[in-house]
């Protein structure tokens, strides 16, 4: 008997428990729902309409009615017509408390906070008068630049620097910054800037323009050399022409034309490098 009241007893507690904590969900919830809600009416609404409907209209006409006799009788036909209607709807009205107000009119919950002065810098009105800020501000409004250097907390290796809601980290001479933001290491020497890339491909175009220039003048110098072979040439072949052609011999004629093509040549090799040295 004992054990059997016990388990009752123990059953009863356990069922009693969860009512309390149903109840208590049940509030809960209720409270969500009434948040910012100070208080609900009922309004009866009377509204004036005008609406359609099929009226029945009785037309005589005569027909042949028993015993062979002409009687007069009536027919039912419909047609449009109009009415106004009346009747009384009932709408249900919150009412905010001071401080909150509706997402939009006709809502019955009262979710947005109001915040006499705004919250500033990507705060958000949380309750009324009172702002969330974003991390980095604070302040009643998030107006305040909260120094992350000065926390306590170690957020660099080395160098902290305080910015306007945030912070950076600085590291010394010699070292470099890490992917992580915060922790100095060493690494590889600088990256060439803009600027050096600039002075190098300078310095590179200058070398090239000397070489140029330097190949030009020596290919001048050939074409010199070889316009003054071609003018001996030429009165030497003035002076031989009162002779037949058929007498000149071939290895003579062969060199006149290797001289040409020389020739030729050089002065297309130097309009090109020309060309380079101007572009």
């Amino acid at each position: 008997m004992g054990s059997g009241a016990e388990l009752c007893t123990l059953l009863g507690g356990l069922l009693f428990l969860l009512l309390l904590m149903s109840g208590e969900g049940a509030k809960d919830e209720s409270l969500k729902e009434s948040q910012g809600v100070c208080s609900k009416q009922t309004l009866v609404v009377p509204l004036r309409y005008n609406e359609s409907y099929s009226q029945p209209v009785y037309k005589p006409y005569l027909t042949l009615c028993a015993g062979r006799r002409i009687c007069s009788t009536y027919r039912t036909t419909y047609r449009v017509a109009w009415r106004e209607v009346r009747r009384e709807v009932q709408q249900t009205h919150a009412v905010c408390c001071q401080g909150w107000k509706k997402r939009h009119p006709g809502a019955l919950t009262c979710e947005e906070a109001i915040c006499a002065k705004p919250c500033l810098n990507g705060g958000v009105c949380v309750r009324p008068g009172q702002c969330e800020c974003a991390p980095g501000w604070g302040g009643k409004h998030c107006h305040v630049d909260v120094d992350e250097c000065r926390t306590g907390v170690t957020l660099c290796s080395h160098h902290c620097l305080n910015t306007a809601g945030s912070f950076t980290c600085g590291c010394p001479h010699g070292l470099l910054l890490g992917p992580d933001g915060h922790t100095c290491a060493e690494g590889s020497p600088e990256r060439p800037t803009s600027a050096s890339i600039l002075s190098v491909a300078v310095r590179e175009a200058e070398q090239d323009e000397r070489a140029l220039r330097r190949e030009i003048r020596e290919l001048r110098g050939r074409l010199e050399r070889l316009e003054q072979w071609a003018g001996q040439a030429g009165a030497w072949v003035r002076a031989v022409l009162p002779m037949p052609p058929e007498e000149l011999q071939p290895e003579q004629v062969a060199e006149l034309w290797g001289r040409g093509d020389r020739i030729d040549s050089l002065s297309d090799q130097v309009l090109l490098l020309e060309e380079r040295l101007g572009a």
